[in-house]
């Protein structure tokens, strides 16, 4: 199992449609947690597995739903989009992982802290469903609040913008997938594992 090649892993597959690349990915998800993901598969696999995950998550949803809902994916955006060469966007998701304008390691907080500061930064007001706990947010004023959320949004508008002609339904090049397909064409006898 260990000396496993993409391409066994595809089968025949024809590596230019969507459905090759959603089964390597839904094998991949398999292992479990992304941090067993990147123990056991190969450098190769692992940078496909995370920009096949980002333009799938962004065609569903954009970029702030996968800031938002997929963070753990966050420190490994950039590398990967270097390593299958989409450079312009490997440079925009350069610190994406810092792209909450706060003094906070985001990364580091639990699920209710990060939640919190998600609903922070949207600008959502505290009531019933939503108290600001956190210490480290409680210091800022309601205009400072306001100026977080406009550079957030900002933040976020520009990753869209940097990549919504390249992966939007009815985008040229396979509707965005045709960088993954020559990615895993030209890989295909690389090893899956380590």
């Amino acid at each position: 199992m260990k000396t496993e090649k993409i391409s066994d892993v595809l089968q025949g597959m024809d590596v230019n449609t969507e459905d090759a690349i959603v089964t390597l990915s839904d094998k991949i998800w398999k292992i479990g947690e992304l941090s067993e993901i990147k123990e056991q598969v190969s450098d190769t696999v692992f940078a496909f597995h995370i920009v096949a995950n980002v333009i799938g998550l962004y065609k569903g949803d954009g970029w702030q739903a996968i800031i938002e809902e997929h963070a753990e994916l966050l420190p490994y955006i950039s590398y990967a989009m270097y390593e299958i060469g989409l450079e312009k966007i490997g440079e925009a998701t350069k610190n994406i992982e810092h792209i909450f304008p706060l003094d906070i390691d985001v990364l580091s907080l639990d699920k209710k802290q990060f939640c919190e500061v998600v609903n922070f930064v949207r600008g959502i007001r505290e009531g019933r469903y939503f108290t600001i706990t956190m210490e480290g947010l409680k210091g800022y004023t309601p205009e400072e609040r306001k100026q977080l959320t406009a550079k957030y949004s900002e933040a976020c508008e520009k990753l869209d913008a940097a990549t919504e002609n390249m992966w939007d339904y009815d985008s040229p090049d396979n509707e965005g997938w045709g960088v993954v397909s020559r990615y895993l064409e030209k890989h295909l006898q690389d090893n899956f594992w380590k």
